[in-house]
């Protein structure tokens, strides 16, 4: 089951080594400046420290990073994993807030507001998990959905 305490400790340094990754001090996700950890397919970014955003992209045609993402996703308390099946549960059904086909024709992204956050997920048309984002910064949150929100119905 999911912990949102463990998304605050989330630290990339559980996961990879050091060797493993880059660390960008001066980076701009969705406007927001930070320091991203990572490499191109799983980023964490952090602002003062803390966890702001985890993005996994673009890792299906890496078994070490498929196998990676999803000890990040165990760790948080999420069943579903990346490169499965993705079975709907009570949290991630049809109640997202919207979805968007326009980023990449083989899948959908799925837009959940879960626990004050942002999940976005990536499903292929045959039921497939091949993306995952959670965000936890609000700013962050609107500045990606301002696509789908006007203004005046932003998340304050």
């Amino acid at each position: 089951m999911y912990d949102k305490t463990k998304f605050s400790m989330l630290n990339i340094d559980d996961f990879f080594s050091s060797e493993q990754y880059q660390t960008i001090e001066d980076f701009s996700y969705a406007d927001v400046q930070g320091i991203l950890k990572g490499g191109y397919q799983i980023e964490f970014f952090y602002i003062l420290d803390h966890v702001e955003v985890l993005s996994i992209q673009e890792v299906m045609d890496n078994t070490f990073l498929i196998d990676k993402a999803n000890q990040i996703l165990s760790y948080l308390g999420f069943d579903f994993k990346i490169g499965q099946p993705f079975e709907l549960t009570d949290e991630f059904n049809h109640n997202y807030r919207f979805k968007d086909g326009s980023y990449n024709k083989d899948y959908m992204l799925y837009y959940y507001d879960f626990e004050d956050m942002l999940i976005v997920l990536g499903i292929t048309w045959e039921g497939i998990l091949v993306s995952f984002e959670m965000v936890n910064n609000k700013t962050i949150i609107n500045n990606r959905l301002e696509f789908f929100i006007p203004n005046i119905l932003r998340i304050v």
